[in-house]
């Protein structure tokens, strides 16, 4: 019987399931299962289905127990912010929120003009979005403070699902860091902010990436009681940041797909009020770091596009929606991929022409145009980010390694390169299942330091290199859209 480890990796559009182990010296992948995470929309609404999410874990691990292994330990990993309520009895309180709900919502900047960006910041030094946890919270007790009331327990996505299998309450450093209760410099719940908003004691325990939970219990799954619950770096970017085996010194790192997080990682988060002028991240790494980083919008656009276009999300698509993007004029126009219009629109497409007419004074005629503009002002602004980041932590970056999905999009992959002027190196895809499981090897002690993760995952993967052909092209267009722009 072959002995391995399972990665649920759940995110904003479906969930992936992989087991893996060490083989003859290298970490090996086999995927079990693939399944939609499709939100609910009741009322205008957006809920996250998690039953259907647990259904598919469960389903997973019988899959791969069918296939004659013997699981030896789970970690499950998935997007940041997002959480689920229990009652004092341990039942679940509704079916959690979809983050994006909270762009239809004042609450975050009200919160500001209350107490002040500053003091929020000088107490959880991370970046200001309308989703963190802190202003969903503030949501239900604004809209529905009834749940609130009845609350004994908050767990963000992979906390409940642990909770569901284990009947423990934990959640781990790097999901922490994603809610903005979080203090970097304290490391653990900021007191204050919690007195400040009157949020009850419903927060759990805070552990390290990397922590055995619990075992599954007996009677949800036959045989499955000696499985080990491991919490990974249990928020995804953390675990896919965790895949990446560059030196970290001197590399940008970006975790690609619906969101293109681009960032470096430092040992503590610097006292800088750059981070939060720039809208700057701090977030947890596995090894107890930070990445201080952007969210940039990355492939939602794309699938936004393929939305609109009423056209299959499958691999063929992507292929087709790459080659219009070559065959269409470079540099037609600009857009601002962050704009909160293009976070929920009806109709991408519509959106993003509305976009560049905002931000370029330029009608984007046809689709092509549009795929293209998207792609170029994504590496854009990546470019804005590392340039930020060079300044504010004094990095003379030498490298972009880009793990992930969106690596598959081998013309974007150079878009960043020409953008940057830096070599891109991308690679494992997947990234975060990949990160996922070298916590758990960690958690078990069968690594035992982050070198010799490092060391694992070159030796287990192929790469892809980049090199820029046209860096001062793309720097002239950069120039003229960022000076159009003022």
């Amino acid at each position: 019987m072959k002995h391995v480890h399972l990665a649920a990796d759940l995110g904003a559009s479906g969930g992936k399931v992989f087991t893996g182990n060490v083989h003859n010296d290298r970490l090996t992948l086999q995927e079990v299962n693939r399944f939609p995470n499709r939100p609910v929309s009741i009322n205008r609404i957006d809920f996250w289905n998690v039953l259907g999410l647990y259904e598919n874990i469960l389903e997973s691990i019988k899959l791969a127990m069918n296939k004659n292994q013997e699981i030896l330990s789970l970690g499950i990993d998935s997007w940041g912010v997002d959480f689920g309520l229990l009652n004092k009895n341990g039942h679940l309180i509704s079916n959690p929120i979809h983050y994006r709900n909270m762009f239809k919502t004042n609450i975050m900047q009200e919160t500001i003009e209350e107490v002040g960006k500053k003091w929020i910041f000088d107490h959880s030094p991370t970046q200001f979005q309308p989703f963190n946890s802190l202003y969903q919270i503030l949501a239900y007790k604004r809209y529905a403070p009834e749940f609130l009331e009845i609350s004994k327990d908050l767990l963000t996505i992979p906390s409940l699902f642990n909770y569901f299998l284990t009947g423990e309450k934990t959640i781990d450093f790097t999901m922490a860091t994603t809610t903005q209760i979080y203090n970097h410099r304290k490391r653990d719940w900021d007191v204050e902010i919690i007195e400040r908003f009157e949020i009850t004691d419903i927060l759990p325990k805070i552990v390290p990436a990397g922590t055995k939970v619990g075992k599954i219990k007996k009677e949800i799954i036959d045989k499955s009681s000696n499985i080990e619950v491991i919490l990974p770096a249990s928020h995804d970017t953390g675990s896919a940041f965790a895949a990446i085996a560059s030196d970290p010194k001197d590399t940008l790192y970006i975790s690609l797909g619906t969101w293109c997080l681009t960032g470096a990682i430092v040992d503590e988060v610097p006292f800088s009020y750059e981070l939060m002028e720039n809208n700057l991240a701090a977030e947890g790494c596995l090894d107890g770091s930070y990445r201080i980083l952007a969210n940039v919008t990355g492939m939602w656009l794309i699938q936004g596009i393929i939305k609109s276009l009423n056209l299959p999300d499958n691999g063929e698509t992507y292929q087709k929606i790459t080659k219009m993007a070559e065959g269409a004029e470079p540099f037609s126009s600009y857009i601002n991929v962050d704009d909160p219009s293009l976070q929920n629109p009806d109709d991408m497409i519509q959106a993003v022409k509305r976009q560049s007419f905002k931000d370029s004074n330029i009608e984007l005629k046809d689709d092509s145009q549009v795929i293209r503009t998207i792609l170029e002002s994504i590496a854009f602004r990546i470019n804005e980010t590392k340039e930020k980041l060079s300044k504010i932590l004094k990095n003379n970056f030498k490298r972009v390694h880009a793990v992930g999905g969106g690596t598959r999009n081998e013309l974007l992959c150079q878009f960043i390169s020409e953008a940057t002027g830096l070599p891109v190196i991308t690679g494992p895809v997947e990234g975060t299942a990949v990160g996922n499981l070298v916590s758990q090897l960690y958690a078990l002690e069968y690594l035992k330091d982050f070198d010799e993760i490092r060391e694992l995952i070159k030796r287990s993967f192929e790469f892809k290199n980049y090199e820029p052909k046209n860096h001062e092209i793309w720097q002239e267009a950069f120039n003229r859209f960022k000076y159009k722009n003022k």
